[in-house]
C-alpha cells in the first residue's frame, strides 16, 4: 500500500491490490497495480489537472467538488466504496473535479486501464461503476426541479442507502431501517449538495430531526432513508 501525506506526496511503490477491502467493493476492478491512502484532507487530484488514471475508492470516503465562476468550490458528491472517480482519464482529458479524502482518510486503488479493459470481468465492473455514477448525476439533475425539502431528504436518503451502515436508534422510536452516515456531514455539506442556503438546510433537517427520521447532531447523523423518502413525498404534496 502507499500512503500519500503531506511530507511524502511524490514518493510510490507498487504492490499487488488485496481481494477484497471495503463494503460493496467490485473485486473485478482490484486488478490495478498499486493502493494509496491519503490522509484526511489531502487531494487525489485537482481540476484542471491532466487525468492519468481512473481510481476506485477502497475503503472511506472522498468528497467531490467543482469550481464556481466567483473562485469557490460547489461540493457535488460524496463517493465511499466500490465508486470510481477520475473517468476522465478515459478520454486523456483534464479532470472535471477536485477529490479530496474526507476527515478520515481514504484508501484508493489507481485502475490499470489496460489491464481492466483486456479482461471481460473487469471491464463489466468498470462499466457497472460508471453507469451507477451516471444514475447519480441524473438523480442529482431530476431533483432540480423538486421543492427544496423534497430535494434535502432525497439526497440525505440517497446518502444514507449508498454510504450509511445499519444501526438501531431505539431512543427515537421504533422506526426501523436505520442507518448511520460513517462520516461528518455538516450542515453546510448538505447545503452545498442541495444548492440552497444553510439557514433552508438547518431548517430541514431540524424538522426531519423532529419528526423522527433524523438523529444526531454536529454532523453525525443516522437517518431512516425509507421515511425520507415518504416525507420527500410530503414536501412535493404541500406545494401542489
Amino acid at each position: 500500500m502507499i500512503r500519500i501525506d503531506s511530507a511524502d506526496h511524490a514518493r510510490h511503490r507498487t504492490s499487488p491490490a488485496r481481494p477484497t477491502r471495503g463494503h460493496g467493493t467490485p473485486t473485478a476492478l482490484l486488478v490495478a497495480h498499486r493502493e494509496m491512502q491519503l490522509t484526511p484532507g489531502l487531494e487525489l487530484y485537482r481540476e484542471g489537472q491532466r487525468a492519468d488514471a481512473p481510481y476506485m475508492v477502497v475503503s472511506g470516503i472522498l468528497r467531490v467538488s467543482v469550481s464556481l465562476i466567483d473562485g469557490r468550490e460547489r461540493l457535488v458528491d460524496l463517493v465511499g466504496p466500490g465508486d470510481v472517480v477520475g473517468a476522465a482519464a478515459l478520454e486523456a482529458a483534464e479532470h472535471a473535479e477536485t477529490v479530496v479524502a474526507a476527515e478520515d482518510g481514504a484508501v484508493v486503488a489507481q485502475i490499470d486501464l489496460a489491464k481492466v479493459l483486456g479482461g471481460r470481468r473487469s471491464r463489466q465492473a468498470l462499466t457497472s461503476a460508471l453507469v451507477k455514477q451516471l444514475v447519480r448525476s441524473r438523480e442529482l439533475a431530476d431533483d432540480l426541479g423538486l421543492p427544496m425539502g423534497a430535494r434535502i431528504c432525497r439526497i440525505l436518503a440517497r446518502l444514507a442507502m449508498r454510504l450509511g451502515e445499519s444501526s438501531d436508534v431505539p431512543e427515537v422510536g421504533d422506526k426501523i431501517g436505520w442507518r448511520h452516515l460513517p462520516f461528518a456531514l455538516t450542515h453546510d455539506d448538505v447545503a452545498l449538495l442541495a444548492g440552497c442556503a444553510r439557514v433552508t438546510a438547518t431548517r430541514v433537517m431540524g424538522d426531519l430531526k423532529e419528526s423522527g427520521v433524523l438523529s444526531g447532531s454536529r454532523g453525525d447523523y443516522a437517518l431512516v432513508p425509507a421515511a425520507l423518502l415518504r416525507a420527500a413525498d410530503d414536501y412535493v404534496c404541500d406545494v401542489i
